[in-house]
C-alpha cells in the first residue's frame, strides 16, 4: 500500500479512537450525573426527575430538528438517549434476580 493510504487509514483510524475515548468519557458523565439527578429517595427528586427526562428526550428531538439530522440519524439518536436513560435507571434500582 502506497505512504499517503497508510497515513491516511492510520490517521482515520486515529480520529476513530479519538471520537470512541470522548464518548466513553461522555457517557461516563452522563451516567453519573443522571444517576444524581434521577435518585428518587423523595418526592420532590421525584418530580425533578421525570421533568429531567423529558427534559433531555426533548432536547435530543429539536436538536435533531435543527440539525436537519437523516431519520436513520435522528432514529439512532432517540435510541441511544433512551438505552442512557434505562442504563442510569438500572445503575439506581437494578433488577432483583
Amino acid at each position: 500500500m502506497p505512504d499517503a493510504k497508510k497515513d491516511s487509514a492510520k490517521a482515520i483510524s486515529s480520529n476513530l479512537s479519538d471520537i470512541e475515548g470522548r464518548m466513553l468519557v461522555l457517557e461516563i458523565v452522563a451516567m453519573t450525573s443522571l444517576a444524581m439527578v434521577l435518585d428518587t429517595s423523595d418526592p420532590e427528586n421525584a418530580k425533578i426527575g421525570r421533568g429531567v427526562l423529558y427534559l433531555i428526550r426533548e432536547a435530543v428531538e429539536k436538536k435533531c430538528e435543527e440539525m436537519n439530522l437523516s431519520e436513520e440519524a435522528t432514529d439512532t439518536a432517540q435510541v441511544y438517549v433512551e438505552e442512557l436513560l434505562q442504563t442510569a435507571m438500572h445503575s439506581l434500582f437494578p433488577e432483583k434476580h
